[in-house]
């Protein structure tokens, strides 16, 4: 990746202590949590959960938007070199895709730059969607602590 948008990412994150957000070491309780423990479970810890969950949230938006630019810069260089090496006319093949395939093949620099990409992008689509469970997670969470709430408020009106 180029070096001025390197720093430009590291600048934004810095900025805004993105990337100083860091997971929560007991993120696993929240994932884990048993559900037949929820009677049992006090609202503050559920409350805790769910800014747990959050924060995580914050630190999993941070590292896709990373890894979607990182693989988004990684295919712009693979696409430039392979273009480049198109228009020397040595690369052999029927269709563009075939001579692409063939560059690609025929240089150990590109075939290089291809696994990076694809590290790249594994990572990206790895992280892509994650965000969406974790939001009906840190929902469910909010309702159960509602009901708690409720449940509470009813019953101090019963007694008094």
């Amino acid at each position: 990746m180029d070096d001025r948008i390197r720093d430009k990412l590291r600048e934004t994150s810095n900025s805004l202590s993105i990337h100083k957000a860091i997971a929560p070491s007991q993120i696993e309780n929240a994932f884990n949590f048993d559900v037949n423990n929820l009677e049992v479970t006090p609202s503050q810890q559920i409350s805790q959960y769910t800014i747990m969950l959050a924060q995580y949230l914050i630190t999993l938006q941070a590292r896709f938007n990373t890894a979607r630019v990182i693989a988004s810069q990684k295919r712009k260089v693979l696409d430039r070199r392979v273009k480049a090496l198109l228009q020397t006319g040595e690369v052999k093949g029927s269709t563009l895709k075939e001579r692409e395939a063939n560059a690609i093949a025929s240089s150990v620099e590109l075939q290089a730059l291809e696994l990076e990409y694809d590290e790249a992008a594994a990572e990206r689509d790895l992280l892509d969607g994650l965000d969406k469970p974790i939001t009906e997670l840190i929902n469910a969470f909010k309702s159960e602590i509602r009901r708690q709430s409720d449940e509470r408020h009813y019953t101090s009106r019963e007694r008094g």
